[in-house]
């Protein structure tokens, strides 16, 4: 006997069946795919991976070296910490973080938090500079230009978008910074870095209220913070590294004896990863468990800034002996 014929009805959910697994399987790389190409066509208008190579920082490096006089180092290292926060506020969108809601530049959420990262960690880099570097001994006062960028410039409100915006006060604390600059290459401010100095430096940007606030906001990311916030932690850590890469790459520039003491290894797997936290850039952050096939991204940020804060530390303490 031959067999039956399938049922009308039988084959209709054959045939719908196989069509969904078509639809399900072509329109996942097909969805990818559109996404990859809005966000490689993004990138070409705004950047959003940061190498160590960027031609603006070179120039600055190029002005002084090891052998500089102390006034040339401090115009290079001063400019190197505003380095970050100048691009951002050129950049093509400027500064996002005071953008209205409005404003279709208000949803670029992960170039805003990156921006509240590099306002953070230059205010940080910034404070150490004038209270420590600015001046000749712990009672002098502290140069006019710094102290006003530091106590009023970069401290303002991130987020304030009219009279005044958050931009212009930036700006100005950029040009109090490179007005200090420009009276150290005539002689007419102070500069004073010694090896206590590069010691209590790299103390203060492993301390609680530097390096390891990022750390906490990514350790303290547990499955009860949402996918949003676990998105802007990501991205506001990695502004934090951006300004921090700069400034220490001027640091080991103009300091052979950071390289000397510290030693090659540590400052080479320390830059390494430093490099990662600065050109994370995935199509999607995610958030996978330790035994899932998925990312698990924020458990990569926190192994780099994890291994580089024991670098670091590494080369601190040899400094100190």
């Amino acid at each position: 006997m031959e067999p039956a014929a399938p049922k009308p009805l039988t084959l209709r959910l054959l045939k719908t069946t196989i069509i969904v697994l078509l639809v399900v399987l072509l329109a996942w790389p097909a969805t990818f795919g559109v996404a990859w190409l809005v966000n490689a066509g993004y990138m070409i208008v705004d950047p959003t991976r940061f190498p160590a190579s960027e031609p603006e920082l070179q120039a600055i490096l190029q002005n002084a070296g090891p052998e500089s006089a102390e006034t040339q180092k401090g115009a290079a290292l001063s400019r190197a910490l505003t380095h970050r926060l100048e691009q951002e506020l050129g950049s093509t969108w400027g500064w996002s973080v005071n953008d209205l809601w409005v404003s279709p530049t208000r949803w670029l959420d992960n170039r805003a938090n990156r921006q509240r990262g590099v306002i953070f960690s230059t205010r940080m880099l910034a404070s150490f500079f004038a209270t420590n570097l600015g001046k000749l001994g712990a009672v002098d006062a502290e140069n006019e230009w710094l102290k006003e960028a530091r106590e009023k410039r970069f401290a303002f409100s991130e987020d304030s978008w009219w009279l005044p915006s958050s931009e212009s006060e930036y700006r100005k604390g950029v040009d109090l910074v490179k007005r200090y600059a420009a009276a150290l290459e005539e002689g007419k401010a102070v500069y004073n870095m010694r090896s206590d100095d590069l010691y209590n430096l790299f103390m203060a940007i492993l301390s609680n209220q530097f390096l390891d606030q990022p750390m906490g906001l990514l350790v303290q990311a547990t499955e009860d913070v949402s996918y949003w916030d676990l998105d802007d932690r990501i991205y506001y850590t990695q502004g934090v590294v951006l300004v921090l890469r700069d400034f220490l790459r001027a640091v080991v520039e103009l300091y052979p004896l950071v390289r000397e003491k510290g030693g090659d290894e540590n400052l080479k797997i320390a830059f390494r990863e430093i490099e990662r936290v600065c050109t994370f850039d995935p199509l999607v952050v995610l958030r996978g468990r330790h035994d899932s096939i998925m990312a698990d991204h924020r458990g990569k940020m926190a192994s780099y800034l994890i291994s580089i804060r024991e670098r670091l530390n590494d080369v601190a303490q040899s400094i100190r002996r």
